[in-house]
């Protein structure tokens, strides 16, 4: 299925920032989709490309080489820089979503001292609408901009990261809005969530939490209460964790498993998680307090004692403090 850029990309936002980069650099740039298409409104057209595509033949030559260049720079795997089939310098960017090719932003409108050593995407010298219409608006192509060749490499490298980063993050806050709606039925809030939630404004640092904790939950049922770790040199680590759930372990017992520094094990376990290590632990004190609560007759006092707690009334006031009611009460709402 192809991806849908204009699901996650504002394009209103989008066209108002490449009107500044347009201005700023002085090319002119124009957002298309994988088949050439045009996205957005053109930024900065220089009056010869605008009347060669509003042309109805020569539109078409001009989303052709679009959608050539587009594709040559995805083979390349990065910025390509060409002639377009008026000899007229272009460059596009490729955007990439899981190595899919879902778009591309195409600048340019220049020329170049050295631009008979670029490679023309699409010959049409000897094409008579071409020709003739070069012919008749040669005046406007000697308005055009002129770069150096190491100047527009430069460029070319500040679009790419920029766009990269601008797509991605949209793309970030898409799955994040989709991933919290998938996972609503999983939080313990939504209880809390009305009707008037999917037009009301949305916290990314909630949703974020609130799916690290379904995501977390998700997993150790899988896998049986056993959490397989995405980096594999904490997984000993966190076996440790799992196979001593009646004692605390601190970072430096766990470090020494690992055979790296407590500092750079911490990075690790926050990379991990999302969250620092010692929340997640205390988070899996509860996640199991909650099981030996649902599927056992121990009594509070029994639980505190059996997973490692100092004493019942600090396992309460954990227990109080991460899902809102005593462990007693807890374990009668949801028993019932």
């Amino acid at each position: 299925m192809q991806f849908n850029i204009e699901r996650v990309l504002d394009l209103d936002k989008w066209e108002r920032l490449q009107e500044k980069i347009a201005i700023a650099t002085h090319l002119a740039i124009i957002l298309v989709d994988y088949r050439g298409k045009p996205l957005t409104r053109h930024s900065q057209v220089k009056p010869f490309c605008n009347l060669a595509r509003q042309h109805p033949l020569l539109s078409q030559f001009c989303e052709k080489c679009d959608a050539r260049g587009g594709l040559e720079a995805v083979r390349t795997g990065k910025p390509f820089i060409y002639r377009c089939h008026f000899n007229i310098i272009d460059l596009a960017i490729p955007i990439m979503v899981d190595n899919n090719y879902v778009g591309a932003i195409m600048a340019g409108e220049i020329l170049l001292s050295e631009q008979e050593e670029l490679e023309q995407i699409l010959n049409l010298d000897h094409h008579p609408d071409v020709q003739a219409f070069r012919i008749e608006h040669q005046e406007l192509i000697k308005e055009y901009p002129k770069f150096s060749l190491a100047d527009l490499n430069n460029t070319a490298s500040m679009l790419e990261q920029l766009s990269e980063y601008i797509v991605t993050e949209a793309i970030k806050k898409d799955y994040l809005i989709t991933a919290y709606k998938q996972t609503l039925r999983l939080n313990k809030r939504t209880e809390t969530i009305n009707a008037s939630t999917d037009n009301a404004p949305i916290d990314l640092t909630l949703l974020q939490e609130d799916i690290r904790q379904s995501v977390l939950e998700k997993r150790l049922g899988e896998f049986d209460g056993i959490y397989q770790a995405k980096n594999k040199l904490l997984q000993p680590a966190v076996d440790a964790v799992f196979a001593n759930k009646g004692r605390h372990i601190d970072l430096q017992t766990l470090a020494q498993l690992v055979h790296l520094s407590p500092s750079y094990l911490s990075r690790l376990l926050k990379e991990e998680f999302g969250v620092p290590f010692s929340q997640i632990y205390s988070e899996l004190k509860i996640y199991w307090a909650e099981k030996l609560l649902l599927e056992t007759d121990m009594t509070i006092g029994e639980i505190s004692d059996e997973l490692g707690y100092i004493e019942p009334s600090y396992f309460i006031r954990s227990f109080k403090k991460n899902k809102g009611s005593t462990p007693l009460k807890w374990r009668q709402q949801n028993q019932n």
